[in-house]
This record gives C-alpha cells, sequence and structure tokens, in this order.
C-alpha cells in the first residue's frame, strides 16, 4: 500500500471524527465562555476567606460535619437510629427526629465518591468545600432557569447576580456547611424543571420526564430543609395566580399531581417529618387543590366556559373553607411558631429563644437595598413588566419574587430564598430596560442618504453605551459590600470577633479553647455554656453538654440561663442536678481594662439569659442609667456569669483555661468547696 494511499485513509478517518464533535458557533462559545467566568467569579467570592484558615462558620455547620463523620464511620442506616449523649445532657438527642438527612447524606457520599475514584481528602475537607461546590452548581442551575424565561442574556444576568448575591453567598461560603447549601439548590432546580414540565411546546413525554425531575427537586429539598414549606406554598399559590388569571391549564395539574407525588413519598420516609407531615396547613392546601381541580377537569366537559369559571371560583372557595374548618376541628394541624410569625409578622412571637436569634427580626426597608443593591429596583421592574406581558414563566416568576419580598421583610433570614427570583427578575428587568434603547440607537450611515431620507430618530450609539454603562457602575457598590464581607475569616477562624489586633491578627481564642478542653478535660466532663456554643463543644472538644443550636428543650436552655444569672449558692443546686463538672463563658472585655466592653459577646446577650430563665429583668437594670450593661445591680453584680466574665469568681469555681485574650473561660465546678470550712 502507498504512503499516498495511507495519509489519504488516515485523513479521512480524522475527518470522520472530527465530524462527530458537537459544532458550537461562536456565539455559543461565547455564552459558555460567560458562564464559565461566571462560576469562576462565584467560586472565587466564596473561597476567598480560606486564607484565614479552614475552618467552620456559625455554629449550625459543626452539627452538620459531626453527623458526616458519624454517617461515613458507620453507614446511612445507623443515622436513623442514631441517639447522641454528647448533646442535651441527661436526655440525649434522637438525631433523626428533629434534623434532616440530606446534607450530610450527600456530603458523605461524595466523600465515598472520591475515594472510590482514589482522589485522598478528609471527609472534613469535602464538608468544608461543599458549600461552594453547592453555590457554582445552583449559579448553572439559575442560568437555564433565566434563560428559559428571558433568552441568553437573562440567564447569563441571572448567573451572575446569584454568583454576587450578598445573602446567597454568606450561605455558601467555605465553611458554611448547612441546611441552606442544598435548599436553594433544590428550590431553583424544582423552579426550573417545573415550569419546563407545563410548556406547551414540548411532548408529553419530555413533560412528564420533567415533571419527575421537579418531584425528585422537592423531595430532595424536604429531606434537607426546614423552609421547604416555602416550595409548597410557591406551588399553590402559583396554581392559584394561573387560575385568577386565566392561565391554567390541565397540563398544569398532571404536572403538579406528578411533582408532588414524588415528593410526598420522599417526605413520609424523612423521620422527622413523617405522614403527620402531610396534615400540615400548606400541604392540606395543596392536596385539597389539586383534588378539586381534578373534579374541576371532570365536570367543565359539561358545562359552557362562564359556568366553568365560576365553578372554579367557588371551588377554590371551597378549598379555603374547607382547608380553615379542618384547621379549626384539629384535622389538619396549624402553623405555629417561626413560620407563622413569617405570614403575619405583626402578630409577632413573644418567646424569648426565637427573639434571641438575630435572624429571626424583622427586616426594614434599608435591608433590601443594603443586602442587594440595585437588583431589588431591577427586580420590581423585572415583576412589573413580566405582569404586563404575562405568561406561565413570567407570573410563576412575579410570585415568586413578591411573596419572597414579603417574607424577607418578615424574618431577615428569608433574604436568602428572596436572592433566587431577585436574580432572575432583575435580570429580565435589566434585560427589558436595555433591549429598546440599544434598539433605539441612530444607525451610522452615509450623510448624504440622511439629507435624501430626512433626520434619524433616536439616540446616539455613544449614549446608549453610556446609560449601559452607568446602570453597571451602580452595581458597583454591592460589588464592593460583596467582596467585603466575603474576605473576612469564618467565625469560628475569628472567635465570632470582627476585630484583629495589632501584630496578632483575629484573636483565636475559641480554637485555643476548644483545642485545651479536647486535650485535657475527662471524657466524662460535662460543660455548662449557653447554648449558641454547645455544637462547637461537641464537634471539635468531643465533651458532653446541656444544650445546642438543636433548641429541642427550651425549658432546659432557661435552667442554663438560671445557672448563669443566679447568685452561685442558687446556681448551684441546678449545676449539681445536672452532674456539670465544668462552666465555659464567652466575653469580649478589653483584657487591659476589664471595665471596657466590647459587643460581640455575652456579656451584650445575657438578657437572653434572664429572659429565657424566667427571672425578673427589672432586678438586673437600674432605670436611671441608661445601660445594658450587667453589674449595674446587686442582683446583678452577684450573678455567676458576672463573676466568672469580672475574674472574680465565687469559691465552687476554679478556674482552668482562660484564652489569650481572655474573651473564653473555662472553670472546674468543686462541689466539696465548703468541706474542712468552719
Amino acid at each position: 500500500m502507498s504512503d499516498k494511499t495511507v495519509q489519504s485513509r488516515l485523513s479521512g478517518a480524522l475527518s470522520g471524527v472530527t465530524s462527530l464533535r458537537p459544532r458550537m458557533t461562536s456565539k455559543t462559545l461565547l455564552e459558555v465562555a460567560m458562564l464559565a467566568m461566571i462560576v469562576i467569579l462565584a467560586v472565587v467570592f466564596r473561597v476567598y476567606r480560606v486564607r484565614w484558615g479552614p475552618y467552620m462558620d456559625a455554629y449550625d455547620p459543626s452539627f452538620q460535619l459531626r453527623v458526616t463523620e458519624y454517617v461515613v464511620e458507620n453507614g446511612y442506616k445507623a443515622w436513623f437510629t442514631w441517639h447522641d449523649t454528647l448533646s442535651w445532657y441527661p436526655y440525649g438527642r434522637e438525631i433523626s427526629s428533629n434534623s434532616y438527612p440530606g446534607v450530610p447524606f450527600t456530603a458523605a457520599f461524595l466523600y465515598n465518591l472520591l475515594q472510590t475514584v482514589g482522589v485522598n481528602i478528609t471527609v472534613y475537607d469535602v464538608c468544608f468545600y461543599f458549600p461552594v461546590l453547592m453555590g457554582a452548581i445552583t449559579c448553572v442551575v439559575i442560568y437555564f432557569l433565566g434563560r428559559d424565561l428571558g433568552g441568553r442574556t437573562v440567564g447569563l444576568l441571572s448567573a451572575f447576580f446569584l454568583a454576587v448575591s450578598q445573602p446567597f453567598i454568606g450561605r455558601t461560603m467555605v465553611g458554611f456547611f448547612d441546611t441552606e447549601n442544598i435548599g436553594i439548590f433544590g428550590m431553583v432546580a424544582l423552579s426550573l424543571f417545573y415550569l419546563r414540565s407545563i410548556n406547551s411546546d414540548d411532548d408529553l413525554k419530555k413533560r412528564i420526564t420533567y415533571a419527575v425531575l421537579a418531584g425528585l427537586s422537592i423531595g430532595y429539598i424536604f429531606a434537607s430543609w426546614g423552609a421547604a414549606r416555602y416550595a409548597v406554598g410557591l406551588l399553590a399559590v402559583f396554581i392559584v395566580a394561573s387560575i385568577l388569571t386565566q392561565q391554567y391549564e390541565r397540563r398544569y395539574l398532571v404536572s403538579l399531581g406528578i411533582t408532588m407525588v414524588i415528593g410526598f413519598l420522599v417526605s413520609v420516609y424523612i423521620p422527622t417529618l413523617g405522614m403527620k407531615y402531610l396534615r400540615s396547613t400548606e400541604n392540606m392546601l395543596l392536596i385539597m387543590l389539586m383534588a378539586f381541580l381534578a373534579l374541576f377537569e371532570v365536570v367543565k366537559l359539561k358545562l359552557d366556559e362562564r359556568q366553568a369559571q365560576y365553578l372554579m371560583i367557588g371551588l377554590l372557595v371551597l378549598v379555603a373553607v374547607g382547608v380553615l374548618a379542618l384547621e379549626a376541628v384539629g384535622v389538619i394541624a396549624p402553623i405555629t411558631g417561626k413560620f407563622w410569625n413569617v405570614i403575619n409578622p405583626r402578630g409577632g412571637s413573644d418567646s424569648a429563644i426565637y427573639l434571641s436569634v438575630a435572624e429571626h427580626h424583622r427586616s426594614n426597608w434599608s435591608n433590601y437595598f443594603r443586602s442587594m443593591g440595585l437588583i431589588v429596583p431591577l427586580g420590581i421592574f423585572g415583576t412589573y413588566i413580566a405582569l404586563t406581558q404575562m405568561d406561565s414563566k413570567r407570573l410563576f416568576g412575579a410570585v415568586f419574587f413578591m411573596t419572597s419580598m414579603y417574607f424577607a421583610g418578615s424574618m431577615t433570614r428569608l433574604f436568602l430564598i428572596l436572592s433566587i427570583p431577585a436574580s432572575f427578575m432583575a435580570a429580565f428587568g435589566l434585560k427589558e430596560l436595555i433591549t429598546p434603547i440599544m434598539n433605539f440607537i441612530v444607525p451610522k450611515v452615509d450623510p448624504r442618504r440622511v439629507r435624501r431620507r430626512g433626520p434619524l430618530q433616536g439616540i446616539s450609539r455613544e449614549l446608549a453605551v453610556l446609560f449601559s454603562l452607568f446602570i453597571f457602575a451602580a452595581f458597583i457598590p454591592t460589588l464592593m459590600t460583596t467582596a467585603q464581607s466575603s474576605s473576612g475569616p469564618t467565625a469560628l477562624a475569628s472567635s465570632a470577633f470582627p476585630g484583629r489586633f495589632v501584630d496578632y491578627g483575629y484573636p483565636k481564642d475559641w480554637l485555643q479553647a476548644l483545642s485545651w478542653m479536647g486535650d485535657n478535660l475527662p471524657d466524662d466532663a460535662i460543660v455548662a455554656s449557653w447554648w449558641d456554643f454547645g455544637y462547637w463543644i461537641e464537634a471539635f472538644a468531643n465533651k458532653t453538654t446541656l444544650a445546642d443550636g438543636a433548641t429541642v428543650r427550651t425549658s432546659h436552655i432557661g435552667k442554663i440561663g438560671r445557672i448563669f444569672m443566679l447568685n452561685y449558692t442558687e446556681s448551684m443546686e441546678i449545676l449539681e442536678s445536672l452532674d456539670v463538672t465544668h462552666v465555659l463563658t464567652y466575653a469580649t472585655l478589653n483584657p487591659n481594662n476589664l471595665e471596657e466592653e466590647w459587643p460581640y459577646g455575652l456579656n451584650v446577650k445575657w438578657s437572653w439569659m434572664v429572659r429565657i430563665g424566667g427571672l425578673n429583668m427589672s432586678d438586673y437594670i437600674d432605670p436611671t442609667t441608661y445601660s445594658n450593661k450587667l453589674g449595674q445591680t446587686e442582683v446583678g453584680r452577684q450573678s455567676v456569669f458576672y463573676r466568672l466574665m469580672m475574674n472574680t469568681p465565687d469559691p465552687p469555681f476554679i478556674p482552668v483555661f482562660a484564652s489569650d485574650f481572655g474573651f473564653v473561660k473555662v472553670f472546674e465546678v468543686d462541689y466539696d468547696y465548703g468541706d474542712g470550712q468552719t
């Protein structure tokens, strides 16, 4: 065979292989490149703080880390029967009955998968970087959601806005390994797949496939996140809105039925939910709505259009009345607690344990702009345009945006949910704002043609570019705020103290305390601390605590409040009844002048110990001083917490550890302190 023949055949083979590669236009390549840049930007914002050390953020992520380690060591099945004896002494805690498996199971699966393919990585590293992974994936998913809503431009802008959204970054940065990682991803995926499942342009098989994916998405939310109630409510409100705006069609019901059957099947196997979860108000509302819509689809065939409309309105009224009636007689579990506070913020919870959590507080209008900047007004504009150019996708986006705007005002924490619709509705609004301007640009033409045809109406290309630059320049403050918030250390790396000391940096007091307790306290030690710090002590010191962030027994937390805020003789009775061996305090006082307080420790939160402990606040406050400092009255000065904080412990409390700046102190409880005294 000649060389020329061989070369000819090789050339033909290579041409055949080349023809198999996907053909991408320059526009598609540019789109992919821009999306990749957005994802990289999202990752950079979320990993930047690792320069301060690979430490977990906040408190709850430490619990999720501990559960993941337990699942990896003992298997998925063991989680369902795990009675944790390190927490809530002396009762312990049934983990499966009041926590969700989604986050730890996913991280454990990812760890096992990486080990299988030969990637040598620790469980801690997987959990530490897991939020970044989910944040990046969510940005990609919202790109597809935005593209379905308004084209490629809206998709890219949606991904960009979510990538730099401060509320979303705050919950997907390195170390923030918590339920929101999956919850927000699930909300975006549910929105994408459900809207595709009701798309009339697709065939039945494709719509059913998307409905199944939507069901798996909401099932994933059920398995991971307590705020899954919002997802159910969102679908219910969307269906009602589609009926009232005459957008409703039979395929909406079919898709909703498939979605919720799959989601509910998942929920009943989650121990903390179970069958009782189906009886919650929002679920029963949706179930009754689907049942009456199915009845409507059967009956409407015998009715004219006007009669069908009257029947539909009547059924909606019947659903509302039915839910209220069933709730009144106890068949349906009513919405209570923090969920009711979100719906009715004016009702206001008087629970001290609820009010003691800062992110449960109501928002004001400045929070919207401080958190999201120009994204909020653009989202409002996009919602207005969506309602004037309504279709199913835009109606869903408008409902999502308006409901989450309301709920974010009820609870600061829910700005996280608002970040989803705000991103794609702001993207839609920005596109609708700029497109007419760009289309109105005066084309550059020959002046002689202008004289023949008369003057052209429009704006100059330079003015259009200037306007566009002005819009994007308005995002600079938001980007700067986001960059600043993502550059600081995690709560554990800085000991929950935002200040830096010259020649030292951020304080390491909590890291020192946890390390010392893990190395020096006996295995059977029982530590009394305020409930905020329970998760850290359990996860990183491996010591037993009285309470943690699960807040499963408010009365038990009340006892801890009394331990700290009563005098030592009264406190010792409670300590002894709970077998406490050590007491931990966290107060941010100037180590060179204990009279100077810095507002980050329990020295500014002591009033919650009083309230939750059921004590009288007036015993601790001098109304003539207009101060909230502890120690204004004799009762306050004799409290255990004050005396430990001021380094004047009573005889039963033996100091055994103090961190570098004295923020964290550990005291051993001596129950024999009176022996030998006369």
